[in-house]
C-alpha cells in the first residue's frame, strides 16, 4: 500500500488515457519510470509470483493475513481467471533493469448485496511512498462508480496504517468503521463523482 507524496498528490480528476489499447491509466514516478495499468491476465502468472516472493512480510501479511511467502499455483491460477461480470483486478505494470514487473494491484468483487463490493490494493514494498495507491485506489472507485456500485468494502488489520489512512481520504466518500479485534472492517460509502459544469454555448 501506499500514500501520496505530498509534494507530489495526484489530481482528484480521472486518471488520464493510456495510450496503447491495453493500458487503462498511467502513473509517472520521480525516477522517470511510468506504471502502466491494466486489467490482469492469466499469462501475468509468473510475475506476480516474481512480486509475492520478493514482498516484505509485513506487505504479505496485510494482504493475505497469513505471512506466506508463496501461493500455490492453483490459487494463483483461480485469482488470475477474472469474471468480469462480477469483479475486477487491475496491475501495475513497470518496465526495469531490461525485464517487466508487476508491482502493485487492485481489485474488487462483487458481494451478494446489491451494489456492494469487496475490496483489497496492495504496492510492493520497492515502489511504496509514491502516490500509487492513492492513485490505483482511485481508478478502482471509478470502475465501481461506473458499475452502478455504491459501497466498497475491506476487512484492513490494525497494524495497516498506510491503508486505513488510504481508506480516510475523503475523496471518496464517507467510511464507516466497526473493530473486530486486530481487524477494523471498513465500509466505504460511494460518493457520486462532481457534476461537470456544462461549457457555455
Amino acid at each position: 500500500m501506499s500514500l501520496p507524496n505530498p509534494s507530489r498528490e495526484p489530481s482528484t480528476s480521472a486518471p488520464p488515457p493510456a495510450r496503447d489499447g491495453q493500458w487503462l491509466a498511467e502513473w509517472p514516478l520521480k525516477d522517470g519510470a511510468v506504471v502502466r495499468i491494466r486489467d490482469v491476465r492469466p499469462e501475468d502468472e509468473p510475475l506476480i509470483t516474481e512480486a509475492i516472493r520478493t514482498a516484505s512480510r509485513d506487505t504479505l501479511l496485510h494482504r493475505f493475513f497469513s505471512p506466506i511467502r508463496s501461493v500455490s499455483p492453483d490459487l494463483l491460477r483461480r485469482m488470475l481467471t477474472i469474471d468480469r461480470s462480477q469483479e475486477r483486478c487491475l496491475v501495475g505494470v513497470v518496465e526495469q533493469n531490461g525485464g517487466t514487473r508487476i508491482i502493485g494491484g487492485a481489485r474488487y468483487v462483487k458481494l451478494p448485496r446489491p451494489g456492494a463490493a469487496e475490496f483489497a490494493l496492495t504496492v510492493h514494498d520497492d515502489f511504496q511512498s509514491r502516490g500509487l495507491g492513492t492513485f490505483l485506489m482511485r481508478l478502482l472507485v471509478k470502475l465501481a462508480r461506473a458499475e452502478s456500485l455504491h459501497q466498497l468494502e475491506a476487512d484492513v488489520m490494525s497494524s495497516n496504517n498506510k491503508m486505513l489512512r488510504l481508506c480516510r481520504k475523503s475523496e471518496w466518500g464517507r467510511a464507516h468503521w466497526q473493530r473486530l479485534g486486530d481487524v477494523y472492517h471498513v465500509v466505504i460509502e460511494l460518493e457520486p463523482p462532481p457534476a461537470r459544469r456544462a461549457r457555455p454555448a
